[in-house]
């Protein structure tokens, strides 16, 4: 499989809003098809997660989190490509991210199918194939003001992929 990233127009400064309590590439790839999008760049900052082994993507999340793992990630800038041919649906998640656990988690990684614990904010850069909503439309200088402010922060992020 082939990222496709042949842009269709420029990339347009966009927020957004990621559903909790599927995995993160699920969440993603809901809003990539919901604004057309083929590719984006995206950060987001202060996203609830959980790490539950053993649930299938498609499953319902329990009610208590009793023997799982609860976290936050602090930060992650995320770039999505869509995969050729674009009927297929799918997307490689690339980035990296500061993130801790709330109780210890033995492994401090974070896995290819974390779920996000709540809904979660988003800013970015996206190429869709359609205008954006005025209510996802966002300044250039709004979006950058979210990315981590310094490139000594950007050293210290862990690499993410799924």
């Amino acid at each position: 499989m082939q990222p496709d990233v042949t842009p269709a127009s420029g990339a347009l400064p966009f927020h957004d809003i990621l559903d909790g309590y599927f995995t993160l590439k699920e969440s993603v790839r809901q809003m990539m098809t919901r604004n057309h999008f083929s590719w984006a760049n995206f950060t987001l900052r202060h996203a609830p997660i959980m790490d539950i082994s053993g649930l299938a993507p498609d499953a319902p999340v329990p009610l208590h989190l009793r023997d799982n793992h609860a976290g936050m990630i602090d930060v992650m800038v995320l770039t999505v490509m869509r995969v050729a041919p674009h009927d297929t649906g799918e997307f490689i998640l690339i980035g990296a991210g500061d993130w801790h656990w709330l109780n210890g988690h033995a492994d401090a990684g974070l896995p290819k199918d974390i779920r996000l614990g709540e809904p979660a904010y988003l800013t970015g850069f996206g190429v869709s194939t359609q205008p954006l909503p005025k209510s996802k439309q966002m300044s250039t200088p709004d979006v950058l003001a979210n990315v981590p402010a310094s490139l000594p922060e950007l050293g210290t992020l862990r690499s993410f992929c799924a």
